[in-house]
């Protein structure tokens, strides 16, 4: 899966689980209180719903508070994970 892809993918899911979050939606959007709002029980729905619609495995050691926090860096992990996958 491209980078394209990924970067809607996990913008569409952030969007569908910010519903109190009314501002500009970007990569480099805060996923916590300061940005989006989104608490860590919506970070691991975010998660379970991108393991669903990528395929790609996120393994709970793999996630650090740099991973979960902007969209971006999301992205950026699932990248990281999908080489290994297929490497």
């Amino acid at each position: 899966m491209n980078r394209e892809t990924l970067t809607r993918i996990v913008l569409e899911v952030v969007h569908s689980r910010a519903t109190g979050f009314s501002g500009d939606l970007g990569l480099s959007t805060p996923l916590g209180p300061e940005g989006v709002g989104i608490d860590s029980i919506g970070c691991l729905d975010i998660v379970l719903e991108l393991e669903d619609q990528t395929g790609i495995a996120i393994r709970d050691e793999t996630l650090t508070a740099e991973a979960l926090a902007t969209p971006g860096s999301l992205v950026e992990h699932l990248v990281v994970l999908s080489g290994k996958s297929h490497g």
